[in-house]
């Protein structure tokens, strides 16, 4: 299944940020490899993929669109499978769409400059079912976000994949020329990541413990075939120095991986609601390179943590260091349960995430040598990868044990590559 191997927000140079004790990644590393054994027995047999994983990112091949308008929800909202197969996606060989199961509602689509929706029909894209994707090219201003709404959470999301193409008529025909006749530079120029994920909103009620927000990924089948124990070695001990509150569920109907939001994140940070715009209003820069605040500004989720309890962390010129903070004080409050910080309903926050070891061209994970790439598409059995966040609350017995848990939606999008869809199309017919 995908994110043992693409852990959530995993990012370029995150070994030196995640801010991991060696004894606790050697603990998780032994649980994973642990859980990893026990679920060999239990795999389903794999089959060979029905699509290839190794499409290249075009816009060729792609059959003529619909013209009926869609709003949210639309007849197809709450279909378990993309509703068109891979010929008719308008940004093939991914697609992007609202969680079904998530009961999220997109409000509409616009540019990040503008207040007005864009109208979709005839560009392939559906409030409901099909989403826009940026690929990194785009002119300030222009790049393409979402509005969404969850019982918990109300905000705005972007996206960019590199290499991704253009959503095919907004940024061709609506975009205004260059007077340079220079291309703008590409956002994942000199960088090694290739996906890039900014959510900035609010929570619409109070008292929602830090803590017990969650990040990752949760299928609602099993995994299929899972890599040779010798690849999974090496991908966990990278996973458990990366994100050592990772929890791992391989076993079972529905897998699960996840690990406290605030402390995955590559940056957060928040800002009273007076002292910024309307969260639905044009706002360009949520375009814009982020950096981790100093732990002494305003800004710094450090700062919402009790004065009592609230740790000395000293401000640094290294965003690294800044990054390191943040994740190692929050990895503290997750394991420790401590219901306090709490989200602020007057307060806006931004979460962004990036990581560097999907490959999306060719939809495998890429660890570089001696592990090399592995493609997803066996392993994940028809399902796509998400992007989202949860409040899990669970309940505990007199010991402390979880007995009880609920997953409440902050926001879930599911990402699908080509060399899924056959897989789910015949998981949906069973």
């Amino acid at each position: 299944m995908g994110t043992s191997l693409f852990p959530p927000g995993a990012g370029e140079n995150n070994n030196d940020v995640a801010g991991a004790e060696d004894h606790t990644s050697s603990l998780a590393e032994s649980e994973l490899m642990g859980v990893y054994d026990a679920f060999q027995d239990l795999s389903i047999d794999g089959r060979p993929s029905s699509s290839s994983s190794g499409a290249i990112f075009n816009i060729k091949n792609r059959l003529p669109v619909s013209e009926v308008s869609h709003a949210y929800p639309c007849e197809d909202t709450f279909l378990p499978v993309p509703p068109s197969p891979p010929e008719k996606w308008p940004q093939r060989p991914i697609l992007l769409r609202p969680s079904p199961e998530s009961g999220m509602r997109v409000r509409g689509v616009r540019y990040s400059s503008s207040e007005t929706y864009l109208p979709l029909s005839g560009t392939g894209y559906c409030n409901g079912c099909i989403l826009p994707i940026n690929n990194g090219l785009e002119k300030r201003g222009q790049s393409l976000v979402i509005d969404f709404e969850s019982d918990l959470f109300i905000g705005t999301a972007m996206l960019r994949i590199k290499n991704v193409c253009h959503p095919p008529q907004y940024h061709r025909e609506n975009a205004e020329s260059d007077d340079s006749g220079i291309d703008p530079p590409s956002y994942f120029h000199n960088k090694k990541r290739t996906f890039n994920g900014v959510i900035r909103g609010r929570f619409k009620i109070p008292s929602i413990p830090m803590s017990e927000c969650v990040t990752g990924q949760v299928f609602n089948k099993p995994a299929g075939n899972l890599p040779p124990r010798i690849i999974m070695k090496g991908a966990i001990s990278i996973i458990s120095h990366l994100a050592p509150q990772l929890q791992a569920r391989l076993d079972g109907d529905c897998p699960r991986f996840f690990s406290p939001l605030v402390s995955t994140a590559q940056s957060a940070m928040s800002f009273k609601m007076e002292e910024v715009k309307d969260c639905d209003g044009a706002d360009e820069s949520i375009e814009a390179e982020m950096s981790e605040p100093q732990p002494s500004d305003q800004s710094s989720l450090i700062q919402e943590l009790p004065t009592a309890s609230s740790e000395i962390v000293p401000d640094s010129d290294s965003i690294k260091t800044r990054m390191k903070s943040r994740k190692r004080i929050f990895d503290k409050l997750h394991a420790s349960g401590c219901k306090t910080p709490t989200f602020d309903p007057n307060a806006e926050y931004t979460f962004e995430f990036f990581q560097h070891l999907l490959s999306f061209d060719e939809f495998a994970l890429d660890f570089g040598m001696p592990i090399g790439k592995h493609p997803l598409c066996r392993i994940l059995n028809g399902q796509p990868l998400k992007f989202m966040a949860a409040h899990q609350f669970q309940e505990s017995n007199r010991n402390g044990k979880a007995v009880d848990e609920e997953l409440r939606w902050l926001w879930s999008f599911d990402l699908w590559h080509e060399s899924l869809y056959e897989d789910a199309k015949s998981h949906d017919r069973a």
